[in-house]
């Protein structure tokens, strides 16, 4: 019986630190903290450029797409990353009306992360608003698949760490 307890606490020790290893990374994705313009903001016209901060440094890659009103892209001229800094430049548009702002950054982890949020243009032309076209969304599960799968990896590991040494008891 001795035996079996100096074995089970190095093991469930050794358990537990595994499923700290795996879980704490896999919450470290970028989040946008601040932008200028801020959501929803209402603006006279539309700023030369779009500028996005995250929590995190997030790696070389980001794509930032504004849409117009009338569903037409606002061209980005070039997009720059400084650390947790993503700067777009833009065309100038000279519609009135609601602007979305979409980003897709990369995190530090690896996982990709994305998000839009509207601007209102108070003063210009105004444009015919497109027809609105269904969205087709992500499910929860679709999205976090990796955690889930790894999660249930943990758990069947601390399980079995939990389970064996009571089915070698019971057997002795």
């Amino acid at each position: 019986m001795r035996t079996a307890r100096r074995v089970t606490v190095p093991l469930l020790l050794l358990g537990l630190l595994l499923a700290g290893l795996v879980v704490v990374p896999a919450s470290g994705h970028a989040a946008l903290v601040g932008s200028d313009p801020e959501p929803d903001a209402d603006l006279s016209a539309l700023p030369r450029s779009v500028e996005l901060e995250f929590n995190e440094p997030i790696g070389s890659s980001a794509e930032v797409a504004v849409t117009a009103p009338d569903g037409e892209a606002v061209p980005v001229t070039s997009t720059r990353v400084d650390d947790r800094f993503v700067r777009a430049d833009l065309d100038s548009s000279t519609a009135r009306g609601d602007f979305v702002v979409a980003y897709r950054v990369v995190s530090v982890d690896g996982h990709p992360v994305s998000g839009q949020y509207a601007v209102t243009v108070t003063e210009g032309e105004q444009v015919a608003r497109p027809a609105a076209v269904p969205v087709a969304q992500e499910s929860f599960v679709h999205r976090h698949r990796e955690h889930l799968l790894w999660g249930g990896l943990v758990a069947v590991v601390a399980v079995g760490l939990v389970v064996a040494p009571l089915l070698r008891r019971s057997s002795a």
